[in-house]
């Protein structure tokens, strides 16, 4: 578990058993202004770096920098709290638990349980395996090579997610949604797809099956795929069904167009 108030953080992992840290930083003192602390407690591990008497600092604002390396096996459970800073995770199989008030988060080759969040900033992430959940208050989300269950949240920013899925939840206030599902995807349950202000641009396998419900308040739907459409058609919505029907997959959007291709 690592945590701070003030600081980036980036982990790693290594062929080491043991769990290694560094502590850079720049315009504090340390045991006056900056505390670092670290326990063991069986295979638990804390490291914990707070800096307080802001106020003191106000002069030298620009020279001030905390960071923190860890090194860590690759199979673990990993916690990372940060009031302000970025946070960068790779190469680790286990739950990993990601939150910072203000600033981007960024994973590359996780396996397992995964939640990243941020308040304020970007999410990019390549190569993650599992159930993954990716939440940012304010900005964009850029995931690639997924595989597994999804769940994308952005308060206001766009969507850009490509991968192999059993589910996909994807949510955001304002901005587009770029998804490519690739083939081999299955839908176990219920997919949505949902954006208050922007356009969506889904690709779908050619042989993926299920039950479409799109609609935008005020733009158009392009179809690329062949559905079989059930009911009423109009530019603005469609129920229909995709080589057969499947479990639902709703897509809207307030204000955007749709549209649905194939790979």
């Amino acid at each position: 578990r690592v945590e701070t108030n003030d600081g980036s953080v980036r982990v790693t992992s290594g062929d080491a058993k043991q769990v290694e840290f560094r502590v850079e930083y720049q315009g504090y003192e340390l045991g006056k202004n900056l505390r670092v602390d670290s326990r063991q407690d069986g295979d638990k591990v804390e490291l914990t770096a707070r800096v307080t008497a802001h106020w003191g600092l106000s002069f030298g604002h620009n020279s001030r920098h905390l960071h923190i390396e860890v090194r860590m096996p690759r199979a673990g459970d990993l916690q990372v709290e940060t009031g302000d800073g970025s946070v960068q995770t790779e190469s680790i199989d286990g739950t990993v638990n990601v939150h910072t008030g203000d600033g981007s988060v960024k994973a590359n080759s996780l396996n397992g349980t995964i939640d990243l969040h941020t308040n304020d900033g970007s999410i990019t992430v390549e190569n993650l395996k599992g159930d993954m959940r990716l939440r940012t208050g304010d900005g964009s989300i850029e995931a690639r090579d997924l595989d597994g269950k999804v769940e994308a949240d952005s308060g206001d920013g766009h969507i850009r997610i490509a991968g192999r899925f059993d589910a996909l939840n994807v949510k955001t206030g304002d901005g587009s949604v770029d998804a490519r599902v690739l083939p081999g995807s299955k839908m176990a349950s219920s997919w949505t797809i949902r954006t208050g202000d922007g356009s969506v641009d889904l690709v779908l396998p050619s042989d993926f099956q299920t039950n479409i419900d799109a609609s935008t308040g005020d733009g158009r739907i392009s179809l690329g795929i062949p559905v079989t459409v059930e009911g009423t058609f109009s530019n603005s919505q469609i129920h229909g069904k995709m080589n057969g029907g499947g479990q639902p997959l709703t897509i809207h959007t307030g204000d955007g167009s749709i549209r649905l291709s194939k790979s």
